[in-house]
Formats: structure tokens, C-alpha cells, sequence
């Protein structure tokens, strides 16, 4: 009589067919947390201290730059009162704020807070302040 994989597994079927269903359905959701797992960990890998931008909100930045949420919420004078889901950009606007300002009160809160956990600084971006629609000036040529 053959044996192997295939045979073992139509004996179960023919056998217990709840049994072998449930096993299927637990080894594919294994695999689908796995595969998730997986995919958060290289994206996070990859998008470590981003230079921030006005779609990131309170928590992507927190969790670029690893610190806790409440040093970001801190840092731009939110309340803590729980996850804020907002982009930056749309709470700079409604506290009537220049983006560049809180982005830079983001990065000197993360610096201090480094700094505080004996931390290396990293590779934080310099906060960019000049105005979007300021043109680039020329140099002189020497």
C-alpha cells in the first residue's frame, strides 16, 4: 500500500472531516499572521526616523522614531485624550500653526527625549523650514 503526505491526508478526510477541515483553517490563519507579522516588521525595518510630513500623524510619527505617542502629543500642545487620528497637517491648520514649527517642536521633543535615555540621536532629519512656495535662491559663483 502507498503511503505519504497525500494518502494520510485522504484518510483523514474520509475519517474525520471536521477534524481535518479545523486544521486546514488554523495552519492558513497561522500562515496569514505570519505573513502579516512579517511585513510589518520589514516595513518598519525600512521607515525608521522619517522626515516628517504633513500626512503622518501623532502615532506613525511616534512609531518612526520609537517613542511614546505622548511625547509627540506634548510636543505640539494636544490633550491627552487618547489616540489623535488626525494628520498633522490638518491640526496645524485648525490650531492655526505653521507645519515647519510643530515639526521642528516634534524633532527637539524626540532629541530630548534621546538624550534623556542616553538614546544616540540617529539620523534625525534637519526640520525644514523654509516656506513651500519660497523659490530656491541662486548661489554666487566664486
Amino acid at each position: 500500500m502507498a503511503a505519504g503526505p497525500a494518502v494520510t491526508l485522504k484518510k483523514l478526510w474520509r475519517q474525520n472531516r471536521w477534524l481535518t477541515l479545523s486544521f486546514i483553517l488554523t495552519l492558513t490563519l497561522a500562515l496569514v499572521f505570519i505573513i502579516r507579522a512579517g511585513v510589518f516588521f520589514v516595513y518598519w525595518q525600512q521607515h525608521q526616523d522619517e522626515p516628517i510630513e504633513g500626512w503622518m500623524t501623532v502615532r506613525y510619527v511616534a512609531h518612526s522614531y520609537r517613542v511614546d505617542p505622548e511625547i509627540v502629543h506634548t510636543a505640539i500642545g494636544l490633550p491627552q485624550t487618547g489616540p489623535d487620528r488626525r494628520p498633522l497637517v490638518k491640526i496645524a491648520r485648525e490650531d492655526g500653526r505653521p507645519l515647519d514649527e510643530m515639526t521642528a517642536r516634534i524633532l527637539e521633543a524626540i532629541r530630548a527625549d534621546r538624550a534623556a535615555h542616553g538614546q544616540p540621536e540617529g539620523r534625525l532629519p534637519a526640520p525644514n523650514l523654509t516656506p513651500p512656495d519660497a523659490a530656491p535662491q541662486a548661489s554666487p559663483e566664486p
